[in-house]
């Protein structure tokens, strides 16, 4: 299988390992599922559970990449970088919690107003010890694993390919696709094409799943330790919401002029690239799409429930 993807056929074979994936997630969590009821746990022990979906089904994807895809792992995993991109990844993982967090409250309010109501998810408990857990479980496993996958394989053969422009892009709107979560869409698809950027800009998959594990990880400790509201809102008062908006909006920008400025002008990629990265990907996006689907339906039973 490995001779349908060349050396030029960078488009497909991103198409190809996003398709993989999604395959190989669903499997894992339909696997995943019939053990819970088998073994009927539920609270924390479920929930471990149903967070090593994905990155069971991402790690074996990756090694499914250099034999299958003819994709080589080490260049699309490089650990290396100027220091200053670490900087830049914490003010853009301060800037998407602190500003851009209210593009995913609005887009729940909008919702709501429509009848829907959020899942809510399934964090495990973060009463004394289960805090570190769920740190693991929510925020190191998921950002190393999820950086590999979309900011390391897929975003290292479309940007050779498809051009970087469209990868940052393609990524960020596969990425967002593949959390199957309506409510988070729009605030994924903005986090996924900013990590995306920091990978491009960097050479490497350190300052996004820097950046990601901040992201994630701050969440579960301002849950843990009931410094957010009901609504994901900061628990502050009004004039130190405020002050952190603004200084995470400047952060944000900040962090966004720098990376866009950095260097010379992105790279273009080869004509027809994109094509063959959808009629790769097809077959993943079509089946993330219904699970979305699914989901944003589920959310609308359950208000009219």
């Amino acid at each position: 299988m490995s001779q349908l993807f060349g050396q030029k056929s960078c488009g497909a074979k991103g198409g190809a390992i996003y398709s993989a994936a999604v395959c190989i997630y669903i499997v894992a969590s339909l696997v995943i599922s019939y053990i819970i009821q088998g073994a009927d746990l539920s609270g924390d022990g479920a929930a471990y559970l149903l967070y090593l979906a994905s990155p069971i089904a991402i790690a074996a994807t990756m090694a499914l990449c250099p034999k299958v895809f003819n994709s080589p792992l080490r260049p699309a995993l490089c650990l290396s970088c100027k220091p200053k991109y670490v900087l830049i990844a914490v003010l853009a993982a301060f800037g998407l919690l602190f500003c851009l967090s209210y593009v995913n409250n609005f887009t729940v309010y909008v919702l709501q107003l429509l009848g829907y109501t959020p899942s809510g998810g399934t964090i495990p408990s973060l009463e004394g010890w289960g805090m570190l857990g769920a740190l693991i479980v929510v925020a190191v496993i998921p950002a190393v694993a999820e950086e590999c996958l979309f900011r390391g394989a897929m975003l290292g053969n479309l940007a050779g390919g498809a051009g970087e422009v469209n990868a940052i892009f393609l990524t960020g709107f596969v990425f967002a696709l593949f959390h199957g979560s309506p409510e988070q869409t729009v605030y994924q698809f903005i986090c996924g094409c900013i990590f995306a950027l920091l990978a491009v800009r960097s050479g490497s998959i350190l300052p996004p799943v820097i950046a990601h594990f901040l992201n994630n990880g701050t969440i579960i400790i301002l849950n843990g330790l009931s410094l957010v509201d009901g609504s994901g809102n900061l628990a502050a008062p009004p004039w130190a919401s405020v002050l952190i908006t603004v200084l995470a909006a400047l952060a944000l920008a900040g962090s966004l002029v720098w990376l866009i400025l950095d260097k010379n002008k992105f790279k273009r990629g080869e004509s027809g690239q994109v094509k063959s990265f959808f009629a790769w990907a097809g077959v993943g996006i079509a089946v993330m799409a219904l699970v979305w689907l699914l989901s944003l339906l589920q959310g609308f039973g359950a208000a009219a429930a």
